[in-house]
């Protein structure tokens, strides 16, 4: 929802003659995964405008890097593939006020978090109060709770039903709501 209401940032100068800078990153530890997630966005942006591009590994980058010549609203993108590209000066997350880290327990446990702390501490991305930062899991172990807490502002911790159990008995809702001229996201979750 932020996306849409704050409308679009593209500017091919951004940090480069060719970066682009998205609003919203969302990582994910497996290509697999980012390719679910980017098809899921491009349904939710379908026709609104928002350029949503997918980068990961075990592909060509020629492809992925043309899709972000064409400007980049939110990026979905495993680690590996979002270092290499911004190693190439072709994206910069100087404008990144949405971050969100799916599996995040699976990429902090599977060693990506050395790679997770160089994308959010040592390169542009604006600090944690700046932005937005939200880590989905299925399973969020103490050990990955505490590693979490390190990306984010006024840490919350909030888990539906039994966490590691299965999600056939929970349903979700999704909405936004005009508040005294201000769009307000809404997430509903209800567990039987």
């Amino acid at each position: 929802m932020g996306v849409l209401k704050n409308g679009v940032e593209w500017s091919p100068a951004c940090a480069g003659d060719r970066a682009v800078c998205p609003t919203a990153l969302i990582l994910s530890p497996t290509r697999e995964l980012a390719g679910q997630i980017h098809e899921e966005a491009k349904k939710f942006g379908y026709q609104s405008g928002v350029k949503i591009v997918v980068g990961y590994g075990g592909a060509p980058i020629s492809q992925q890097l043309r899709m972000l010549e064409r400007g980049c609203d939110i990026l979905v993108a495993t680690p590996g593939r979002l270092v290499d590209m911004i190693e190439r000066s072709r994206v910069s997350l100087r404008n990144v006020k949405y971050l969100a880290l799916d599996e995040a327990d699976r990429m902090l446990d599977m060693g990506f978090e050395p790679k997770i702390r160089r994308i959010v501490e040592q390169m542009d991305m604006p600090r944690s109060g700046a932005r937005q930062t939200l880590l989905f899991s299925a399973t969020f172990p103490d050990e990955i709770q505490r590693h979490a807490a390190d990306f984010l502002l006024n840490y919350i911790f909030l888990a539906v039903g039994r966490v590691g159990s299965s999600t056939g008995l929970i349903t979700q809702r999704v909405g936004s709501i005009l508040v005294n001229g201000d769009w307000r996201f809404e997430l509903g979750i209800s567990s039987f």
